[in-house]
Formats: structure tokens, sequence, C-alpha cells
């Protein structure tokens, strides 16, 4: 669509606004002939589920902004229908996207550094050390396990007519 100066209708003063909507336009078509000549079931078949949420966020969002400029273009007003909720979604979409890449990235927390580090702020000088089940010796486990076995009393057997 090529816009001459010679068109008495149209306003000199959009002349410079709709050919640089028409330059956008054209890169959005460029920028979109690579995702439209692939097969998208081959194409969804080699990627991550992160990267399939991430193209189809972008599909749909490019989508509906483009129905937004549309109903611009052709006067309505695009906050008076259900557009701006649909974009707000899509919106919403993205950050939870967002919020999943940057749980990927966080640290790993190291538990038994992390339990080393509480009962060392634990301990205090003079005191005995405070020591997992790992750390302890043979005879120390079974004088634990001898200290449980006199606390608790043997269980006794009930028989099916003692009631």
């Amino acid at each position: 669509m090529e816009i001459s100066a010679s068109d008495e209708d149209f306003p000199q003063e959009l002349v410079d606004v709709v050919k640089k909507l028409n330059i956008s336009l054209d890169n959005l078509d460029e920028g979109f002939a690579d995702l439209l000549s692939h097969n998208r079931t081959e194409m969804y078949e080699s990627m991550d589920p992160l990267t399939r949420a991430k193209v189809d966020i972008v599909s749909l969002y490019s989508i509906n902004s483009l129905f937004w400029m549309l109903l611009k273009t052709l006067g309505h007003n695009p906050q008076a229908s259900d557009m701006k909720a649909e974009l707000g979604r899509v919106q919403g979409a993205i950050k939870r996207c967002k919020e999943i890449q940057d749980r990927e990235k966080r640290g790993k927390v190291d538990q038994q550094a992390a339990k080393r580090m509480i009962t060392s702020g634990l301990w205090n000088p003079g005191e005995e050390k405070i020591r997992s089940e790992n750390e302890m010796s043979g005879e120390e486990r079974k004088r634990i396990q001898e200290i449980n076995a006199a606390a608790t009393p043997p269980k006794k057997k009930i028989k099916q007519f003692d009631v």
C-alpha cells in the first residue's frame, strides 16, 4: 500500500504515521515468516515445554495486538470491547512464564550444609556437640536404642476373645 502525497482525501499530518505503520507491519510479516514457514507440529516436538509456552504467548499477544490496531484504525474503541481483558490475561501468562523461567535460575539449597550451620549455631561452648544419627558411632546408636526401648513399654498382644 503506497500512499502518495496527491491524495486529497487523506490528511497530510497522518502520512508519516501511516508510512511508519506500514513499515512496522512489513517488519512483523518478515518476523513471522520463519514461524509460519515451518510445520507447527514438527517445530513443537523439538521444543521444551517452556519454549512452547513462549511461542504460544508471543503468537497470542501479537494476534491480540494486531486486532487492537485493527479496531483502532476502524475507529472503534477497543477498550469498550473485551480486548483489554484479553490482553491483560495474556500479560498475566507472560508474567507466569517469567516466574517459571526465574525459578529455574535460582540456586539450589544444600540441605546438609544448612543442617550443619544450624546445629553449629545452636551449640554452646562447654556443651556436648549436637550430632545427627549419621555422625554417631555404633556405641552411641546402641545406647540411644536402649534408652528408647526402656522408655516405651512392650505392646500387649490382644487376642480376638480377650474383650
